[in-house]
């Protein structure tokens, strides 16, 4: 289509999209919060004390980088099925406006139901239990660490979106393939490289992280200083927008 963006076909887009699917995002939703609330309530009763702020986040860390990938795995799913790839392909609309609904659904409503779920399931799980003269405490989500946290989810839901729209059947299994099997040539790669670089065995190294090798009986490890550390943070963001670029152009070719 010639016209990239209206904002009124954008909107019928989107308002078709949520009734047509509507009933499987609540169904997933409560498929979560129904594994929250079991797996919490588990947990919540095997550990011998108060569940922690440190705690909250770690589970709240995991289970993203879990759903978020698996959630936007699904999202391309019509242009995988023969009797919904035409119909999907041929809507009168452009492929900037299906990205961007497939966008906003795996990436902004994911984070903020999966958020809300969350708070919700461990507000009950906290009232469930009391310690004597322990004051339960919740997670803050609004501080740095979580800008990390964002930065991973947001590469892995990049990654996974490219993936959603390049495989047709399988999405999350080929995806979790290819990711893993690129991870390890890329820590391959690397370790060999700053082998060569340091003259001397080391362990396996991921990029940007510790270079640890051993001296006799002794071991060392090596990271970047801050200021080194903060490029880190200006290549991700590129890296995950060159994933969504990657993954609308993909979806370009299949519509051509």
């Amino acid at each position: 289509m010639n016209n990239h963006f209206s904002l009124k076909r954008f909107s019928q887009l989107f308002i078709k999209h949520t009734v047509e699917h509507y009933r499987a995002y609540l169904m997933s939703a409560s498929v979560l919060a129904g594994v929250f609330l079991l797996g919490g309530m588990f947990i919540f009763y095997m550990i011998q004390g108060p569940m922690d702020a440190g705690f909250q986040t770690a589970l709240f860390a995991m289970l993203m980088v879990i759903a978020g990938p698996i959630f936007t795995s699904t999202i391309f799913t019509d242009f995988g099925d023969k009797r919904k790839a035409i119909p999907a392909l041929t809507l009168p609309a452009s492929q900037l406006e299906k990205f961007l609904v497939s966008w906003i659904y795996s990436y902004v409503i994911f984070l903020i139901v999966f958020t809300g779920i969350f708070y919700l399931v461990l507000s009950i799980l906290l009232n469930l239990k009391q310690w004597p003269g322990h004051h339960p405490e919740m997670l803050y989500i609004f501080q740095d660490k979580f800008c990390v946290l964002l930065l991973i989810f947001s590469l892995l839901q990049a990654i996974t979106m490219y993936g959603a729209i390049r495989f047709e059947k399988l999405h999350f299994i080929k995806i979790g393939f290819s990711f893993f099997i690129f991870y390890a040539l890329l820590i391959l790669v690397n370790t060999i490289f700053l082998r060569v670089l340091v003259g001397r065995q080391i362990f396996p190294a991921t990029p940007f992280a510790f270079l640890n090798f051993p001296d006799g009986t002794n071991y060392y490890s090596i990271g970047l200083n801050a200021q080194q550390s903060a490029w880190v943070f200006i290549v991700l963001p590129v890296v995950v927008l060159l994933f969504w670029i990657a993954a609308y152009f993909k979806l370009k070719e299949k519509q051509a």
